[in-house]
């Protein structure tokens, strides 16, 4: 069974780099385009439980910024949460969008610079929640999960630069996931 450990390099927007590492993320697009990547390996449902963080090195100039995951099939020049099979939490309006509704729904507050967000997949009663600086945000983002499912996040801000983490450092969030 392999876990997410990286973005994968060849699954990923032509607007976007990554580094050595393939943890960090730098925007490089005009604001115009929505660039787009995903892990190295979907989340396995077996594991029951699945969470990664994302720190925000740089906003950029406009904060859109949308983390969560999605299907191999989703395009990757759409923000996550805006086409079917996609789900995502946007730092710029603090909505959770899922699909192809093109609607959010209000879910927690903005997040920027400084600030590391958190997403955790329950597979046991297939919902998910996310975390800002380590405290949960209290709710449920999204239900009745289904599909082979892949972390990703969206950039579409000039100069936005985040940082992954899946597991190869601590986490902020020190909590129980299993109680939400």
């Amino acid at each position: 069974m392999d876990l997410p450990i990286a973005w994968n390099l060849d699954d990923k927007s032509t607007y976007l780099s990554v580094d050595s590492s393939r943890l960090r993320v730098n925007y490089e697009g005009n604001q115009e385009e929505t660039g787009v990547i995903r892990a190295n390996h979907p989340i396995p449902p077996q594991c029951k439980l699945f969470y990664f963080e994302v720190d925000i090195i740089d906003e950029g100039k406009n904060k859109v910024i949308g983390i969560g995951f999605c299907e191999k099939k989703v395009d990757l020049n759409r923000m996550p949460g805006w086409d079917d099979g996609s789900w995502g939490y946007h730092g710029d309006d603090g909505y959770c969008y899922a699909g192809f509704s093109g609607q959010g729904n209000l879910y927690g507050p903005l997040f920027s610079t400084g600030d590391t967000i958190g997403c955790c997949l329950n597979f046991t009663n297939n919902t998910v929640f996310y975390t800002k600086n380590g405290i949960s945000l209290g709710s449920i983002a999204f239900r009745n999960l289904e599909g082979t499912l892949y972390p990703c996040v969206g950039l579409r801000s000039q100069g936005g630069y985040i940082e992954v983490n899946f597991g190869s450092r601590k986490f902020k969030f020190t909590g129980n996931a299993e109680k939400l």
